[in-house]
């Protein structure tokens, strides 16, 4: 019998029946092989752990080598295994020839047990005689008339998984030594026993029968399932099934070993419905051993194929293990494998959703609320579901808001509780439970019985002595405001009314409010009483604070009366203090409200103007808290250290006629009151102006008319209503260049106008410039130091750019206009403007082009504007002169211009030269942005206004001419065409050129296929930017 050395034999089948090719045929006598180092098993072996453990080997299990020398040259244990390595040569010398054997270590080798379960390991360890491990060498395991040779590892050990069927089974183990160690053997009488995991295919069907039926009947998985006499996982039973589908398909019907360690997975939400065949199942089944045997733990879902290898959808846990559990029961009544299987989803109740409880807190003060939030798995809120607390022996049911939260308003006395919140769960949702020990602590806002009514009594006792209700009252140890008496008060007398004497919390945020006027006597009885209590205190908890009256009704109902928030509370006061005496609530009440002194009712005076000119009334108006006008009654006032006397008339007006010089006064108006109203007082500021004098707000007022009649008149008015006087326009515009300058030096006072201020003529340059607050302002300053100089507003002034040059000598009429724009924007804004642009435009609708322009070049003088032609304000021309971007100067950009300017002298001639030649030999092409630039414009021959100002720009700035872009939005071409435009602008002796080559029609300096008065949003570039 030859010895046979096994690399791979699969553990997973205890078949008595299967067969494995050559010498691994698996037999009654069949065991399989396994070391640490070289693992003979598949991926699916079976791997479990003996029961056994690794016990001492008796005697007669453990032999040591009989000697250190080779003495039988012949020593075998199986005709395939020889010790040549104990072998020296054939001995045909003499006996001096033969050598001496090198002495050999003895080695002993020791077995885990006699006795093993079917499937598990049965271990052997090599050992020299000091006990120390042997590894890497080879022994052999005799058995059941089988030989099998394993390697030792790193602990001298290897591991035969012993296969057989029950029963004793003598099995030799030995070493056949090596040049260094004796060999040694050993022989056992191995029992091998039941392997408790192990289960027949007929006791798996059987189980996937009552799967199956479990299923259809409840629409779910069972936890567990009971297979042989063992209670498995469902996990453990979608193992043993998807092994047994396997092995059938390959007529394989031993005992399945279940591995060990396998943990339960929740299934996956997934929906599907659909025939799976044979080949597909068969996949998800190996699949699913694959799975648990590296995992040990099923899929969730997978992913199911058609038989072209499709994917058609996903099978949850559930599903494909309750489709495996039909598979087999169909094969327990058919004796093979279905050609298909329907797989539907549907079989299967919904899944429900997890959910947890949350509590707010395990210490709550007393009185306040527990808050708990049910959540889903996800942690989404779950509004509208019934959740429980059981808390000192009682349940309180409540819903869920829309924030999945539910509040207990806990009063139990100070201590610990313990309370479980509970969520009973749904048809889509799981039940929840959360258990927490509450510790309830003192609330100092929770007042007992017995300190309300001793608070009761003592109210009652100052109405009686003061006629009126106190401000505060004391309630135990504290002080609280009258109306949170009230709402104690009135809880007192419900809650005793229904026999409760328990503490009364008192709600946060009340505040007081005004007891009405009204007068009321009558008896009420104990029903309409507690109605008012109960009102009160619904009233207070909705809209923290007490009615200013109730209506009172009999018993019948019939409202008798109205009895305001003093007597109602007095009233709940007397009751309160009878209880305390009888120990009973009275049947009625006396409410009268003579108890009380009348109240008086609150005053107000009502300001009058805050401006007015010397010798002018200034008045206010007395009224009740109704609003109305209070008459024949006295109002003193009090300025400048006297006070004066004065009655109101019949509408509440009380008025003082003022002629102090001109300044600010505060005025002071005082009511000393009555015996049926409450004083009053207003103290306010008041500017008196001399006739001549104007506030802000009145210039401010006249300057927005100003603005709109140059707007639509295009020519400034002659006079200026201000403050119902007429100005002349010189005199006008005095006071805005003050304001302007007042306004920006923080002084809003009243301005007063000189006695004397000529009329001036209007005489300057055309203007068209921004300029800058810094700019304007200066300019305010400078008009109004040569007025008040001369008595005549200047002619005109100059004006300068942010960078301090001149832009010109503004005229009158157009600083004039300009302070009034100025004005009318502080007006609505409340802030001066940034900037203001000064254009001579804006009049007479004529434009006067600036002294320096050129006649060569054919301008229209109507489009002298901004982004048309207009005068250079810049001193740094630097980024107009360098080519970049879109105008970058090439060599062939550079020759053209050269050729262009080629014998021209002036910057107008060469100007117009380069501008007629890209109107005139560059055709116009219609795309967005710019495509080209300004050579491959000239290459292509064609661009649209980007491009074409490109090249006017790159030609002018080749021959040493300023050139920028100009660029507006809503320009309106004369095909109608609405659209944004892009044009070059050309600098010559000071001026800015339109040069638009988009259209024959336009020149140099006129534009005449779109209107140049349509365009907004303007921009000027030296680089355009797209």
């Amino acid at each position: 019998m030859g010895f046979c050395l096994i690399s791979s034999v699969s553990a997973m089948d205890i078949d008595d029946s299967a067969s494995i090719s050559g010498s691994d045929e698996l037999s009654d006598s069949s065991v399989s092989l396994r070391s640490d180092e070289n693992s003979v098993s598949d991926s699916n072996l079976n791997s479990v752990e003996s029961d056994a453990g690794s016990s001492n080997v008796n005697s007669e299990n453990e032999v040591l080598s009989t000697d250190n020398t080779v003495e039988d040259s012949n020593l075998e244990y199986d005709s395939s295994i020889k010790s040549s390595n104990n072998l020296l040569g054939a001995s045909s010398q003499s006996d001096s020839d033969v050598l001496q054997a090198t002495a050999k270590t003895k080695t002993t080798l020791k077995g885990s047990s006699s006795s093993i379960y079917r499937g598990n390991s049965y271990t052997l360890t090599l050992t020299d005689s000091k006990g120390k491990v042997l590894s890497g060498q080879k022994v052999s395991y005799k058995v059941n008339g089988k030989t099998y040779t394993l390697t030792t590892d790193s602990k001298g050990s290897t591991y035969l998984q012993i296969n057989l069927k029950e029963g004793k089974y003598t099995m030799v183990c030995s070493y056949g030594g090596s040049s260094a160690y004796a060999a040694s053997s050993f022989s056992v009488t191995l029992s091998v026993l039941k392997n408790p995991n192990a289960f027949s295919i007929k006791e798996i069907e059987d189980a996937a029968t009552n799967v199956k039926n479990y299923v259809a009947k409840n629409k779910k998985l069972p936890s567990t399932v009971k297979v042989g006499s063992k209670t498995l996982k469902i996990s453990e039973f979608s193992y043993l099934a998807s092994k047994a589908i396997s092995n059938l398909n390959s007529n394989k019907k031993g005992d399945i070993l279940l591995v060990s360690g396998i943990s339960n997975r929740n299934s996956s939400a997934h929906s599907f419905k659909s025939t799976v065949y044979k080949a597909q199942y068969l996949d998800l089944a190996k699949k699913t051993i694959s799975r648990i045997e590296t995992k040990k733990a099923p899929s969730t879902y997978w992913s199911v194929k058609d038989s072209s290898g499709k994917v058609i959808g996903k099978a949850n846990f559930n599903l494909y293990t309750f489709c495996f559990a039909k598979i087999l029961d169909f094969h327990k009544s058919k004796n093979y494998l279905p050609n298909y299987c329907t797989f539907d989803s549907g079989d299967f109740a919904p899944a429900k959703k997890a959910t947890t409880l949350k509590g707010s807190s395990s210490t709550i003060t007393r009185g306040k609320s527990y808050k708990l939030t049910l959540t889903d798995s996800k942690g989404n809120v779950l509004s509208g579901q019934k959740v429980s607390f059981n808390i000192n022996s009682k349940t309180y049911t409540l819903t869920t808001d829309k924030k999945g939260s539910a509040y207990l308003q806990i009063n139990l006395k100070e201590g610990k509780y313990p309370m479980v919140c509970s969520y009973a769960g749904s048809s889509k949702y799981k039940a929840s439970k959360l258990s927490v020990s509450l510790t309830v602590l003192k609330n100092p806002n929770f007042f007992t019985l017995k300190e309300i009514e001793d608070a009761s009594t003592n109210v009652k006792n100052y109405v009686e002595k003061n006629k009126k209700m106190p401000n505060t009252v004391k309630v135990g140890s504290k002080t609280l405001k009258i109306s949170e008496f009230s709402y104690l008060s009135s809880k007192a007398i419900s809650n005793l009314n229904s026999n409760n004497k328990g503490d009364i919390l008192l709600v946060s945020g009340i505040t007081n409010r005004n007891s009405s006027a009204h007068s009321f006597k009558a008896t009420v009885y104990k029903a309409p009483y507690v109605d008012l209590a109960k009102k009160t205190i619904s009233r207070i908890e909705s809209k923290k604070a007490p009615s200013t009256y109730w209506s009172v009704k009999d018993t019948s109902g019939k409202v008798i009366g109205k009895a305001n928030f003093n007597l109602y509370t007095y009233s709940f006061a007397k009751i309160l203090d009878f209880h305390k005496s009888k120990n009973y609530l009275p049947n009625y009440c006396t409410f009268d409200s003579s108890a009380f002194t009348p109240a008086k009712k609150a005053t107000s005076i009502k300001a009058g103007s805050s401006s007015i000119k010397k010798g002018d009334t200034y008045s206010v108006t007395l009224v009740d808290n109704n609003g109305k006008g209070l008459a024949s009654q006295k109002v003193t006032f009090t300025i400048s250290g006297k006070s004066y006397n004065k009655t109101t008339d019949s509408k509440g007006v009380a008025s003082l006629k003022i002629n102090l010089n001109g300044g600010t006064y505060s005025v002071v108006s005082s009511y000393a009151g009555s015996s049926t109203y409450k004083s009053s007082k207003l103290s306010q500021s008041v500017t008196v102006k001399d006739s001549n004098t104007f506030t802000l707000g009145e210039i401010e007022a006249a300057a927005t008319n100003v603005k709109k009649y140059v707007d639509n008149n295009d020519v400034l008015p002659s006079t200026v209503t201000v403050a119902s006087k007429k100005l002349s326009i010189s005199q006008f515009s005095y006071l805005m260049s003050k304001a302007v300058y007042n306004i920006n030096a923080g002084n809003k006072n009243a301005i007063a106008l000189p006695s004397s201020l000529s009329s001036c003529k209007s005489e300057g340059d055309t203007i068209d410039a921004t300029v800058y607050k810094a700019q304007y302002v200066d300019l305010s300053k400078r008009v109004l130091s040569f007025a008040e100089s001369n008595k005549v507003p200047p002619v005109y002034a100059k004006v300068y750019s942010s960078s301090g040059s001149s832009l010109g000598n503004v005229e009158f009429d157009l600083y004039t206009y300009s302070f009034a724009k100025i004005l009318d924007f502080h007006k609505s804004k409340n802030a001066l403007p940034n900037y203001c642009t000064f254009e001579s435009s804006v009049f007479k609708g004529i434009v006067v082009p600036p002294v320096n322009v050129s006649s060569k070049i054919p301008y229209n003088s109507s489009q002298f504007k901004a982004g048309l032609n207009e005068k250079n304000t810049e001193t740094n021309l630097t980024k107009y002169l360098v080519g970049t971007g879109q105008s970058a100067i090439t060599s062939s950009i550079k020759n053209l211009a050269d050729q262009l300017t080629k014998g021209l002298k002036t910057t107008d001639e060469k100007a117009q030269a380069i501008y007629n030649y890209v109107r005139d030999e560059i055709d116009y092409s219609y795309y967005a942005n710019s495509k080209h630039g300004a050579s491959g414009t000239l290459s292509a021959g064609s661009g649209n206004c980007v491009d074409q100002a490109s090249l006017v720009v790159a030609l002018c700035r080749a021959s040493g001419i300023p050139a920028r872009y100009s660029h507006a939005k809503g320009c309106t071409f004369s095909s109608g065409l609405v659209t944004g435009h892009v044009w070059a602008q050309i600098l010559v002796n000071g001026v800015w050129y339109s040069a638009d080559a988009t259209s024959v029609r336009n020149k140099l300096g006129n534009i005449q296929n779109w209107n140049t008065n349509s365009y907004s949003n303007l921009n000027h570039y030296a680089a355009v930017p797209f």
